[in-house]
């Protein structure tokens, strides 16, 4: 089970500077497969939501199979 105050407490400035990364990456790829989708399908919302659920859904599975 995931132990989100354990995980929080070990967590170094690197791996504060890793996550902050990751976070902003997660917004650009939102951002891109939206503008994506509504070039190619001129849908920007189904692109968006993609871009912003299948990281999460990744992070999750990850988080809970450790």
């Amino acid at each position: 089970m995931l132990n989100l105050t354990k995980l929080l407490e070990d967590v170094t400035p690197v791996g504060w500077l890793i996550i902050a990364s990751s976070l902003i990456a997660w917004v650009l790829l939102t951002y891109v497969t939206g503008i994506y989708s509504e070039k190619k399908w001129g849908d920007r919302e189904s692109g968006a939501l993609l871009g912003f659920f299948v990281p999460g859904l990744i992070f999750t599975f990850i988080m809970y199979m450790r």
